[in-house]
């Protein structure tokens, strides 16, 4: 059973794997709308550089329209993934409203986590918001 389970996992990992790979390709040929239908079956599957590609797509409206509510979606999951950019773009929204409401307390949460990462710029969004001041104190 635990050897059927291995194959199935490396088998789902290099779907996953060849959606993005394959969506790659079509962005780097400007290929925007079927590289964004192809990150989001990646994106689907667990694949958080694909959430994070869809988060940057839907910000700038490339291959799809520009929808910041959708923006954020795909940027708080790939934040969940543990992508660092993602925590960063997220806790961006959350300060200035893009996508998300304004909260200082969710921005201050995920920057810090990009922040514990070593991120520069989470850093530095931490120092110039005064994002201590809203961080969970429990």
């Amino acid at each position: 059973m635990r050897k059927k389970m291995v194959t199935f996992l490396l088998i789902c990992s290099s779907l996953i794997a060849s959606d993005y790979d394959d969506a790659i390709g079509l962005y780097k040929q400007k290929h925007y709308k079927e590289a964004s239908k192809l990150f989001t079956k990646s994106a689907n599957s667990g694949d958080k550089e694909s959430a994070y590609i869809l988060g940057y797509l839907y910000t700038g409206g490339v291959g799809v329209e520009q929808d910041l509510k959708k923006s954020a979606f795909w940027y708080e999951k790939a934040a969940k993934l543990g992508h660092t950019n993602a925590q960063i773009n997220l806790g961006w929204a959350y300060i200035g409203g893009m996508g998300k409401k304004v909260d200082y307390e969710k921005a201050a949460y995920w920057i810090k986590k990009a922040k514990q990462k070593g991120a520069k710029k989470a850093q530095m969004l931490w120092d110039e918001f005064k994002l201590y001041k809203y961080e969970d104190k429990k």
